[in-house]
């Protein structure tokens, strides 16, 4: 193309599109402004944007970590679970006829021949010997008593030791232990009976006599916690008929008016009530042939809560807030039935059972049944939480702290379980 015709073609052209003055410094700067006005603008909204997105992003992640509690909560409280693993086992060697309990954090074996105390791991923190035909042992906190029934030793211990020993006149029938350490025995005089407590030293407290023919044959006794009130389960004739006689004591006043204590009585004919405790120190309660009566003392004792139950109980239980049965159910193919109440006289769970059990109890806020082959595991709501064939013979089971965590002791070892 020719050069100076290209050059008039484009001079042409710049003619035609001078109008637009592109290069004015005036449209510049109001151009210049009215970007810096729409970034601006776009900053403050993506700022706000964030923020937005932010607070959803938070209540988003809280929302997940509820469900995924919530998730595992349900799952760990409502699922059955029937395999277990060993965690940890050590050798057991205990003799044929040993008996477990707990005391505080530690577990005692006691046998007529002395009591051991070892940690979970079956490692001995103290021993004291003895030679008792029939060892009988109560439990308050972290105070124990081991007695020999229709014989004269007793002694006292506490998660330390030996803390205390001494030997009655009279052979026991009951002991019976506070939280400090004070001994309630029932001892037998022919068609006397004394009620004696005891300081862990040996010394004597407080006497209280009764006869056959005054009171009835007694029972059970029982201690509140803290040493101040006792009630006595008599069996006798009242109003003609065969049953028992609950009877109140109060040592809280220090001015011994009435050297009996005695703060009242309240009969049941027709009725038997073979255990009584004290739930806490102001909860007695009585538990009967028939069902269980809940108590409040004080100047006179009266009956708060009655619970008659229709069926023949077959197994009890209780802890510091319920108290549960056993009855045969004869109308499903599961073998039993259990019910659980409130001491305010309300029932808390009612479920059938399908296991075989020598031994059931309170443990832990749950409910632990087992024999020599298997064990099962039962929240306060009914639900079946474990339910396993154990490996080797089964002397006693137990809840554990730890997540999912049990004792089982065996013949030869100690395991601690996780059901999973």
């Amino acid at each position: 193309m020719d050069k100076d015709k290209w050059k008039k073609t484009f001079s042409g052209l710049i003619e035609k599109l001078a109008f637009l003055k592109p290069w004015e410094t005036e449209d510049e700067d109001g151009l210049e402004i009215q970007e810096m006005d729409l970034s601006e603008k776009k900053k403050t909204l993506t700022a706000e944007e964030r923020m937005r997105r932010k607070g959803y992003a938070i209540v988003g992640a809280i929302v997940l970590v509820l469900l995924v509690a919530g998730s595992f909560f349900y799952y760990n409280s409502h699922h059955l679970f029937t395999e277990y693993v060993i965690t940890d086992t050590t050798e057991n060697m205990d003799i044929v006829g040993t008996q477990y309990t707990v005391l505080g954090e530690n577990i005692l074996k006691y046998s007529p021949d002395g009591v051991f105390c070892v940690n979970r791991h079956d490692e001995m923190k103290w021993s004291v010997a003895y030679s008792m035909q029939t060892p009988i042992t109560d439990i308050c906190e972290g105070s124990m008593v081991i007695a020999e029934q229709q014989g004269n030793q007793v002694y006292v211990l506490n998660q330390d030791g030996a803390i205390g020993h001494f030997e009655t006149t009279l052979p026991i029938m009951k002991a019976q232990i506070s939280e400090q350490g004070v001994v309630v025995l029932l001892l037998s005089d022919k068609d006397v009976t004394w009620l004696e407590l005891y300081d862990a030293s040996g010394s004597e407290l407080v006497k209280v006599k009764t006869t056959v023919d005054d009171s009835g044959y007694p029972l059970d006794v029982a201690i509140s916690k803290d040493a101040s009130h006792m009630m006595v389960s008599y069996l006798g004739i009242y109003q003609g008929t065969l049953g028992s006689k609950i009877a109140f004591y109060d040592f809280s006043s220090v001015e011994a008016v009435d050297t009996s204590h005695l703060t009242g009585t309240l009969e049941y004919p027709g009725r038997i009530f073979p255990e009584i405790y004290y739930a806490d120190d102001t909860t007695p309660v009585a538990q009967s042939d028939v069902g269980f009566v809940v108590f409040e003392e004080g100047d006179v004792p009266v009956e708060k809560e009655q619970i008659t139950l229709e069926r023949e109980i077959i197994s009890s239980f209780h802890d510091d807030k319920y108290i549960g049965f056993v009855f045969s159910n004869d109308e499903t193919t599961e073998r039993y039935q259990m019910e659980l109440y409130r001491y305010n006289g309300r029932r808390a769970m009612q479920e059938t059972l399908d296991c075989d059990y020598t031994e059931i109890m309170m443990d832990s806020g749950e409910i632990l049944l087992y024999d020599e082959k298997n064990c099962t595991v039962y929240s306060t709501s009914g639900v079946k939480r474990f339910s396993s064939d154990y490996e080797k013979q089964i002397n006693y089971f137990m809840a554990i702290p730890g997540f999912r965590k049990y004792l089982v002791i065996t013949d030869d070892s100690m395991d601690t379980i996780r059901i999973s």
